[in-house]
């Protein structure tokens, strides 16, 4: 079989099984591109620039906090993939990882299969039906804010945010209100989150920096980096990026942009998405009482029913909202 428009990453630090995996593939499909990464920013960056079809991730890779990056990226590509194991007696991260249990799909193999296994698995994957192609973006030149949208969007995530982004932004329209968002990721990791997302949103997505003026059709991301995300409390509204050691446990914090909206609640909706611990809830009440309207999403359709769960509990969510309504509910309540 001839593939000569795909090409497949292969995601692994043990040199000699990432050489005697890209013979076999080389060899049962003559003329495929075969890509190696020994670490996680290596493979983001080929599977951004390069698109592969398919991966096959050592497991081990799986199991770190930013291999979260790498599932959303691979799900906006529709790259399939499957993890492959030291042996069998490894236990596979899905058992324990609930971001693998929700929809990955995957298959295990061990190092120790046979080659003939590996071509099967692939093949399996080569048949597999292909997700349609992704709404393409519709950006107007210069987006002026909608003559109906009132407020600004303030957004908080962590474990499973990625994703839960994703199919947020999505929804939002190319004049979406002013939206701020922080999500936890690792350090290295922002600049690509801010691609990806801006891949997929009608609306244009950047790094939040100081000193920036919020606009309609923008969506700003605080992410990876040093310094917290504040919004000013004088209009125009504007992004303020302060230094400080972590806050809530995390660094940018969204208790700390939270916070900082806190004079200007009414001008505010406010969301909790999926998440480990409880950082943004403390802000959130502010808000709430403050004016702000205020949600969280629901545990159904959380990876992690932690930040949303404390949000809740401590009644700084006026409703909690399963993630596919999420965006109808911020966007409509920005126009009241």
């Amino acid at each position: 079989m001839t593939l000569p428009s795909m090409s497949l990453l292969i995601i692994t630090t043990d040199r000699n099984f990432a050489r005697s995996l890209q013979t076999q593939m080389e060899a049962s499909y003559p003329g495929m591109q075969v890509l190696l990464a020994n670490n996680l920013m290596m493979a983001y960056n080929q599977a951004e620039a390069a698109q592969p079809t398919f991966a096959f991730v050592e497991d081990g890779f799986t199991k770190l906090p930013e291999f979260e990056m790498m599932l959303a990226l691979f799900s906006a590509l529709d790259v399939r993939w499957i993890s492959v194991m030291d042996n069998t007696a490894s236990t596979p991260a899905r058992r324990s990882s609930p971001l693998l249990n929700v929809g990955a799909g995957i298959f295990e193999l061990t190092k120790a299969d046979s080659p003939r296994q590996f071509v099967q698995y692939f093949d399996m994957m080569v048949k597999a039906p292909r997700k349609n192609q992704a709404r393409p973006q519709v950006r107007s030149a210069s987006p002026t804010r909608g003559p109906n949208y009132k407020k600004v969007i303030l957004v908080g995530s962590s474990t499973g945010g990625v994703e839960a982004l994703r199919k947020l932004l999505v929804n939002f329209p190319a004049d979406c209100p002013p939206t701020l968002v922080v999500q936890h990721t690792g350090k290295n990791f922002g600049t690509g989150l801010v691609s990806l997302l801006d891949r997929i949103s009608p609306a244009k997505v950047v790094t939040a920096d100081d000193g920036m003026t919020l606009e309609a059709g923008h969506v700003y991301i605080a992410a990876g980096q040093t310094r917290h995300m504040g919004l000013s409390s004088r209009k125009p509204y504007r992004i303020q990026m302060k230094q400080g050691g972590p806050i809530s446990g995390h660094q940018p914090s969204v208790d700390a942009l939270f916070s900082s909206a806190a004079p200007i609640a009414r001008d505010c909706v406010a969301s909790i998405l999926t998440g480990m611990g409880q950082d943004g809830a403390k802000g959130l009440l502010e808000l709430r009482k403050g004016g702000a309207s205020t949600f969280s999403q629901d545990q159904q359709s959380s990876v992690v029913y932690g930040m949303p769960r404390v949000a809740w509990e401590m009644g700084a969510s006026q409703k909690q909202i399963p993630l596919d309504r999420m965006a109808g509910t911020l966007l409509q309540a920005c126009k009241t």
